[in-house]
């Protein structure tokens, strides 16, 4: 469970405004993500998704929002990544797998300091 700054982005049907929100994945899959956002989008909506590292995209893919949560102290938006498939699994997961890796060290070795 990688906790990586994300962007979503998207346009609101009714206003036609671009609406831009940060936030952090809660989870990344092969075809799919788990994103924290404080505004959430509207099933169905098409979403651009940039996965950021020190606040630079590390990759931008479009997505469609299959389900959301609103539970007010997590809501949540899950995401079908629709395009760079093969580019999402080679980048966004590696981050993450890098992510985990760097955090589960830094974790672990903050146990063992006497």
């Amino acid at each position: 469970m990688a906790s990586m700054a994300v962007q979503a982005s998207w346009v609101d049907k009714e206003s036609g405004e671009k609406i831009s929100v940060d936030g952090l994945t809660e989870n990344l899959g092969e075809t799919s993500a788990l994103v924290n956002l404080e505004v959430l989008p509207p099933v169905g909506s098409e979403v651009t998704l940039k996965i950021l590292e020190e606040e630079k995209p590390i990759i931008e893919v479009s997505a469609q929002v299959i389900r959301v949560e609103r539970d007010p102290s997590k809501p949540l938006a899950a995401l079908s990544i629709s395009e760079n498939l093969k580019n999402w699994q080679q980048t966004a997961l590696s981050a993450a797998q890098e992510w985990v890796t760097r955090h589960w060290q830094l974790n672990y070795e903050e146990e063992w300091v006497n």
